[in-house]
């Protein structure tokens, strides 16, 4: 098999994730210095690849080298597994599959479980200072809870895969603070008292020290953010959502004892990109896509956007709550379009109303409009599409 046979076998193993317990003795049995290695791990509905961006940023700017595990990938499979912002590469990915497959086969791993066991194994072999492992879906059972961490974080609540996780604020907040270990520092960005109220009892019953994340002073100047920090005042030029993803990120370093200077903030606000997320791919005509995969992701690109002259290309997995997040994006005012794309978990996108295009039909209307156009909704659509216009 070559490099892309040997992804699309892991990619086609998806299923339960097996008990924490036995990850965790494989881990222990194959590579037992993962307990030595500084890791952070961050659960939540939203927010949580842009706080583990974040922080490693900041991280890197005090001088450390900083794995990063996340998902899911936009164009390749590589993004997961990534050191100081560079994706591993095929011949260490490659190089490193080989090494471990037959455990891979034995213990009859999933897609998840493999990535997380290919991202430990480089970042010990990089011997990165720093790891930051992004949880996959919900807390309590996920494969990256097998770990010790220097601290968890939980950016937030929402409603996301309510037929596993559970169909209400309470459940789904039991399920991801589920995270959190006796002993180790816990973060948490939640607001909502419903959740707050189960965090708190999980927290208590961990007896770890616990902390909330809360908004600082900050006034709207033009189109950025002023953020008052104890050096100085911070210019934030991005989105309001990623404001308290922001500072999340800095409460939880600070609560580690660093001790992140006026420069540092503002160097890491001055470099944040994150691929998906509000990302600008043209200018004339502007082009714009956001990974909002659920209702309150589309609720903060919408309270971020407030109107949108254009239209809008939106498609979404049959999962999430389609009917509401549609109902906050007509707000926007501008035209809306659904778009089949090629997945076997897509939303019957022909039963909400709106016109459907196909994949095709998007892409050239994209290459001849002068309008501005925002495409949004699945990460896996965004993705698409990335690989769409980076094709060009």
């Amino acid at each position: 098999m070559n490099l892309q046979e040997k992804i699309t076998w892991m990619e086609s193993k998806k299923s339960k994730n097996m008990d924490l317990d036995d990850y965790r003795e494989i881990m222990d049995q194959y590579l037992p210095y993962h307990k030595k290695l500084k890791k952070i791990q961050v659960a939540g509905t939203n927010g949580k690849g842009s706080t583990c961006r974040w922080m490693a940023l900041m991280l890197e700017e005090l001088g450390y080298q900083v794995g990063v595990f996340t998902s899911p990938h936009l164009i390749v499979h590589n993004e997961r597994i990534q050191i100081n912002e560079t994706m591993i590469s095929d011949s260490d990915l490659e190089r490193l599959f080989d090494q471990y497959q037959n455990i891979f086969i034995e213990h009859k791993m999933t897609m998840f479980e493999m990535d997380l066991f290919l991202a430990i194994a480089y970042f010990l072999e990089k011997r990165v200072d720093y790891a930051i492992i992004e949880v996959g879906l919900g807390g309590r059972l996920d494969a990256t809870t097998a770990l010790d961490y220097d601290a968890t974080v939980l950016t937030n609540v929402g409603l996301e895969h309510t037929e596993i996780l559970g169909d209400t604020i309470e459940k789904i907040a039991q399920e991801k603070s589920g995270i959190f270990k006796p002993g180790v520092l816990a973060v948490c960005g939640e607001d909502k008292p419903s959740a707050q109220h189960i965090i708190e009892q999980n927290i208590r019953a961990q007896r770890a020290p616990f902390y909330y994340s809360y908004l600082p002073e900050y006034k709207k100047v033009g189109k950025k953010y002023w953020i008052n920090s104890m050096d100085g005042i911070l210019v934030f030029d991005q989105p309001f959502y990623q404001i308290k993803n922001f500072i999340l990120a800095c409460d939880t370093l600070y609560h580690l004892g660093f001790r992140l200077r006026y420069n540092t903030l503002q160097n890491t606000i001055d470099r944040f990109v994150f691929s998906g997320r509000c990302m600008v791919l043209r200018k004339r005509p502007l082009l714009v896509v956001d990974g909002a995969h659920n209702l309150d992701g589309i609720n903060a690109l919408v309270t971020s956007l407030k109107i949108w002259q254009g239209d809008i290309y939106f498609s979404v997995l049959k999962e999430k709550d389609a009917k509401h997040m549609l109902d906050v994006l007509t707000s926007l005012q501008g035209q809306i379009h659904l778009v089949n794309f090629s997945s076997d978990r897509l939303y019957p996108l022909e039963t909400l109303g709106f016109e459907v295009l196909s994949m095709e039909e998007m892409e050239k209307r994209l290459q001849v409009t002068n309008q501005r156009a925002l495409v949004c909704g699945s990460l896996y659509f965004v993705g698409e599409v990335l690989k769409w216009f980076n094709s060009k």
